[in-house]
Parts: C-alpha cells; sequence; structure tokens
C-alpha cells in the first residue's frame, strides 16, 4: 500500500511538472481570428500563422489562431475588415495603412513621395519616434498595435514601355491602390490614373483597360501581373506598411501574462513579415527577369526628378496629415529619435 501511495504521488509530481500552463487555469483556452488583404501564399498570411504558432507554444496549445487570408470574413473588403476588428467581430489584423487613411488620413504619411531613400531608412524611423507617432494614431482607433510590419515599396508595371523618367509616365494608364495621396502621386507624373478592385486588375491589365499598375512585387506575383506586363520598374517612390493589430477590448480582457506574450509574439512575427517580404522581393524580381519581364532601375538623376515633381504633395497634404507628423519623418533620424 506504502508502494502505490508513493508511486502515486510520484506520478501526480510528474503530471504536475508537465501539465500545459492552462490545465490549472493559468491561461483560458481561445482561438483568435486573423484577417489580411493578401492571398494565404503571402508572407501577410505567414505572419499570423507565425504569430499564432507562438503564441500556442507559449500558452501550451490554449490559445491559437485561424488564419482567414484576402479578407475572407470581409467578403474581400479590406476597409471592413479593419473594421471588424475595431467592433470586435474579428480579433486580429494585418492591413496597410492606405487601407487605414480611409480611417484617418494622417496615416498617409507613410506613402508620401520618396519618404524614405532605403529598407535601412525604413526601420530607423518605423522602429523609432516616427513609428510610434503613427502608432498611437492606430491605438485611438479602438485597436492594439502589435506590431508594423511591410507591404514594402510599390513598384510600378506596364505594358507599354519601359519607364526611366518622368516623360515615359505621361499617358500611361495606371491602376492605382484607392488613396487620394496616391492619385495626387501619380497625376503629378503625368499617368492617367484609375482605381478599382485588386481582384479586377489582372483582368484590366489583360484587356488593355489599363497599361499598368503599382504593388510591392510579392502581391504583384501573387497575382500573376508578370503575365500580363512587360516592364517593370524598381524604385523607392512611394512605401507602405502593415499594421498588426488587436481588438482593444480583447486585449484589455487578458492577463498581464498573455498580455506580454502577445506583444513579444506580435513584434516578433512582425519583424519575421519583413525579412520575409524582403526577400520574397528579391526572388520575385529575378523570376520575372528569367520570365522576360524588363527591369528598370532609376538613376540617381532620374530619381530625384521625379522627386521634384511630386513635391507639392508635402505641402498640399500638410493640413490633412499634420506639419509635426511629417516632421518626424523626414528630419533626421538622430533628430527624430530625442
Amino acid at each position: 500500500m506504502k508502494k502505490l501511495l508513493t508511486l502515486a504521488l510520484a506520478l501526480v509530481m510528474v503530471l504536475s511538472l508537465s501539465a500545459p500552463a492552462f490545465a490549472d487555469g493559468e491561461f483560458e483556452e481561445m482561438n483568435w481570428s486573423y484577417t489580411c488583404s493578401a492571398t494565404e501564399n503571402t508572407c501577410w498570411a505567414q505572419m499570423g500563422n507565425d504569430f499564432g504558432q507562438m503564441v500556442s507554444d507559449a500558452t501550451g496549445g490554449a490559445v491559437t489562431v485561424t488564419v482567414y487570408a484576402a479578407d475572407q470574413l470581409t467578403a474581400g473588403n479590406q476597409t471592413e475588415g479593419i473594421q471588424g476588428v475595431m467592433d470586435g467581430t474579428i480579433d486580429l489584423s494585418a492591413h496597410s495603412n492606405i487601407i487605414y487613411s480611409s480611417f484617418d488620413q494622417r496615416l498617409n504619411v507613410v506613402s508620401l513621395p520618396f519618404l524614405f531613400s532605403s529598407f535601412e531608412d525604413v526601420d530607423a524611423k518605423l522602429d523609432g519616434e516616427a513609428g510610434k507617432a503613427v502608432g498611437e494614431i492606430v491605438e485611438s482607433m479602438g485597436l492594439h498595435l502589435l506590431g508594423i510590419a511591410e507591404n514594402g515599396f510599390r513598384h510600378v508595371t506596364n505594358s507599354v514601355r519601359p519607364i526611366t523618367c518622368v516623360d515615359d509616365m505621361a499617358g500611361l494608364k495606371i491602376r492605382v491602390a484607392g488613396s487620394d495621396l496616391l492619385n495626387r502621386e501619380y497625376e503629378l507624373w503625368g499617368a492617367n490614373y484609375a482605381n478599382a478592385n485588386w481582384s479586377e486588375v489582372y483582368t484590366g491589365l489583360q484587356t488593355g483597360t489599363y497599361d499598368g499598375q503599382e504593388n510591392p512585387l510579392p502581391t504583384a506575383d501573387g497575382a500573376s501581373i508578370q503575365e500580363v506586363q512587360k516592364y517593370v520598374t524598381y524604385w523607392t517612390g512611394v512605401y507602405d506598411c502593415i499594421f498588426f493589430t488587436m481588438n482593444l477590448d480583447l486585449y484589455n480582457s487578458l492577463s498581464p501574462e498573455l498580455q506580454q506574450i502577445v506583444d513579444e509574439c506580435g513584434l516578433k512575427a512582425a519583424q519575421n513579415q519583413r525579412v520575409l517580404e524582403r526577400e520574397g522581393d528579391q526572388e520575385v524580381l529575378a523570376k520575372w527577369e528569367e520570365a522576360g519581364v524588363e527591369v528598370t532601375e532609376l538613376t540617381e538623376e532620374a530619381a530625384e526628378e521625379f522627386r521634384e515633381v511630386a513635391a507639392p504633395c508635402y505641402e498640399e497634404f500638410a493640413d490633412i496629415i499634420g506639419q509635426d507628423l511629417i516632421d518626424a519623418f523626414t528630419a533626421p533620424v538622430e533628430e527624430a529619435a530625442e
């Protein structure tokens, strides 16, 4: 009997050490929904899977995340995808600052022309005081910001001619993401811009409704844009970030321990996504070149010409965005971090 009692006590001790944390009530079992704009074969969806795996591992499987790519929960409507997280009908989302700007136009700041000179410049600003400033705007919408991920520089493709200078853009029918700022930029560059749902763009390019489009390369490649385009201009003209957010009421309902896990895993997932996006950028560029797409990289003189032509955007949108916010992004990083 003594031996049985000793064995039973030993078994209890082993089970208590090996049991997942939620078994004694530390973490409640939950499944969170995650929505994003891009398709499931992109690093947007991968960020949700990455986050879900890390949170699941940290909670002993108590918390899981289900990824709904291409805004499945809102029939493809990106704006409603954000609204769903604000309302609490969706738990997590990844959407670009361009879509967020329909809620608060100050978030257009990230897409001002030639705001960033390189990926290193992007990281320095978005991980510094400028990033904190836009993060506060996002959080004022009833959201908790987990991290700032990346859609990337928006490169221009077309089927008419290489774009090597401003004159080459003149008259081209370019599908532009729905944003007053982007519309104005392409207007100043001389394009005949048009807005259309992304799901309609491939057919529009194929039939000649549009000569071209602008998007980060992984996004364009995910829609097989290279099949109906001959030229791509690889540049730093317009940048697009992704806000990875959680419903604020949900976040506030979590224990401090789970909040810490969510914050750490969210930031790590966003950082991992930036790496994947940049790797994908180069992979797509090589793939397209091999498929016969002609790649043009602007000379410094050509880039300066595009920059000067679009410079009025900074003044024209200052009242909407706020000069202080623009200054936070345009000041040297050392000054912006003080």
